[in-house]
C-alpha cells in the first residue's frame, strides 16, 4: 500500500471534534450498500418472473409448432418434417396435436372451449402437461368407452362440476350446416389444471388424439406437430431453419413468437422500476460527494501542512479519487454479498410468499443474473469516483498558508 492509499484509508474516520464525520463516510457505503442490493435484488425479481412465465409457457405450448397455412388440418406422418428433424439434432420430439374450436355443456350450461389434443401429454422437461395439474389425474385415455378429458380452473368453477362427472364437447362446424347432425362425444372428467393465465384455464380443454379426430371428423389429419427442443435456447435458430426448408402447405411458429406481446410487456416494466431505484442510488452517489466535501473542509489544516511537504496538486486530488474509489468498492461488494444472500434465501425457503390467485405463483421467483451484477457495480463504482471530481479539485487547490490558517 502506498502513502496516498494509506492515507485515502485514514480519511475514513475522523479523529478530531467533527466525528459525525466519519459516521457520515460509513453511512455513505452503507447507502451505496442499499442501493447496489435493491437494484440486483429488483432485476433479479424481474428475471425470476420472466423465466417462471417462460418455463409456464413451454410447459404446455412447447418449443415450436409447425401447421398447416391459416390452421387447416394437414396429414399426419409428413415426410417433409421428418426429413428436417433427421438432420437437426436439436429436435429431440415430435408430438402430434390437434387445436380446435368446440362447445362444451354441463347441465344447462355451455362454454365456447378450444380443444387441444395430443399423442403424448409429456417429453422429458418440456411439455410436461401434467406439471400444471391440480385435481384428479392428468388421464386421457379410454377406459370401457368413457372417454378422459381435462380442463383448466377457471372453467371447472364456472361449470361448478366434480371430477368423475360427465362433460359433452360438440364440434362448432356441424353447427352450421343444415342438415348435419351436429358431432357430440360425452367425456368423463378427469383433472383439472392451473397455469395462473386466465386466458388458458378458462378456454382450453385436453381430450385424446383420437377422440378429436373422431369429434371433428378428422380421418388420419391433424393441426400440426409440437417439436420439442434440447435446449430452450436453441429456439430461434432452429425456428429459423424451419422457417427456411419448410415448403408449403406447412409453417412454423415458435413459443416467442406466438407471445410475443406478453414478454414485450415483461421486458418494458424493467425501464420504470429500474429508473426509480435508480434515482435511489444517485441520492446514495450525491452522499458520496457530500461526505468527501466535509472530508476536505474538516481536514484543511492537514492538506495545507501536506502541501508544505511536498505533495502535488495530483497527489491531494488522487487521494480523494481513492476515497472515492473505497466507498464504492466497499459499497458494491457488501450490496452484492446481501443480494446474493436473499436470494439463496428465497431460493432455498422461500422467506417472501405472494397471493398465487394474482401472480399464478406462491411464492416470489428470483434469477440474478451474473452480467447484471457487473453492470450495476461497475456503474456504482464509476459514479461513485465522478462524486469524488469536485472534492478531490477542491483539496488540490488549497494553499499552504491559507490552510495552516483554517480553523
Amino acid at each position: 500500500m502506498n502513502r496516498l492509499s494509506f492515507i485515502a484509508f485514514r480519511y475514513l474516520s475522523s479523529k478530531n471534534n467533527f466525528k459525525f464525520i466519519s459516521n457520515i463516510n460509513y453511512l455513505s457505503i452503507v447507502g451505496l450498500s442499499i442501493g447496489v442490493a435493491v437494484l440486483i435484488i429488483t432485476m433479479g425479481v424481474l428475471n425470476g418472473f420472466e423465466n417462471e412465465v417462460k418455463k409456464k409457457i413451454v410447459s404446455f405450448d412447447g418449443h415450436i409448432r409447425v401447421n398447416g397455412y391459416f390452421n387447416n388440418p394437414i396429414l399426419q406422418n409428413s415426410i417433409q418434417l421428418d426429413s428436417i428433424i433427421d438432420v437437426n439434432k436439436e429436435i429431440v420430439d415430435k408430438i402430434e396435436f390437434i387445436n380446435h374450436a368446440a362447445t362444451v355443456r354441463y347441465k344447462n350450461q355451455t362454454e365456447p372451449v378450444f380443444i387441444e389434443a395430443f399423442n403424448k401429454i409429456q417429453n422429458k422437461d418440456f411439455f410436461t402437461l401434467n406439471k400444471n395439474l391440480i385435481l384428479g389425474v392428468f388421464d386421457l385415455k379410454s377406459n370401457d368407452s368413457v372417454k378422459g378429458i381435462v380442463i383448466g380452473k377457471v372453467l371447472y368453477d364456472r361449470l361448478n362440476i366434480q371430477i368423475g362427472e360427465k362433460i359433452t364437447l360438440m364440434d362448432l362446424k356441424s353447427l352450421g350446416n343444415p342438415g348435419v347432425a351436429p358431432r357430440i362425444i360425452q367425456f368423463e372428467l378427469r383433472g383439472v389444471y392451473e397455469t395462473g393465465l386466465t386466458e388458458y384455464d378458462e378456454s382450453i380443454v385436453y381430450i385424446n388424439l383420437n377422440d378429436a379426430q373422431i369429434l371433428l371428423g378428422y380421418n388420419n389429419l391433424i393441426t400440426g406437430y409440437i417439436l420439442s427442443l434440447d435446449k430452450i435456447i436453441n429456439t430461434d435458430k432452429v425456428g429459423k431453419i424451419l422457417n427456411d426448408d419448410l415448403k408449403y402447405p406447412l409453417t412454423s411458429s415458435t413459443w416467442i413468437e406466438r407471445h410475443s406481446n406478453l414478454f414485450q410487456w415483461l421486458s418494458l416494466q424493467k425501464y420504470p422500476i429500474t429508473i426509480v431505484f435508480a434515482m435511489i442510488g444517485l441520492v446514495g452517489i450525491l452522499n458520496i460527494s457530500s461526505s468527501l466535501t466535509m472530508i476536505v473542509m474538516e481536514k484543511t489544516r492537514s492538506i495545507g501542512v501536506m502541501r508544505a511537504i511536498g505533495f502535488s496538486e495530483n497527489d491531494l486530488a488522487k487521494i480523494f479519487f481513492l476515497k472515492g474509489i473505497i466507498i464504492g468498492f466497499s459499497g458494491v461488494v457488501f450490496g452484492v454479498i446481501f443480494s446474493l444472500f436473499f436470494g439463496f434465501l428465497q431460493t432455498r425457503f422461500n422467506i417472501l410468499s405472494i397471493p398465487q390467485e394474482v401472480y399464478f405463483m406462491g411464492s416470489l421467483p428470483i434469477k440474478i443474473i451474473p452480467i447484471n451484477i457487473l453492470i450495476i457495480g461497475s456503474l456504482a463504482i464509476i459514479f461513485s469516483i465522478l462524486a469524488s471530481i469536485y472534492p478531490a479539485g477542491m483539496a488540490s487547490k488549497i494553499q499552504p498558508s491559507n490552510a495552516i490558517r483554517y480553523e
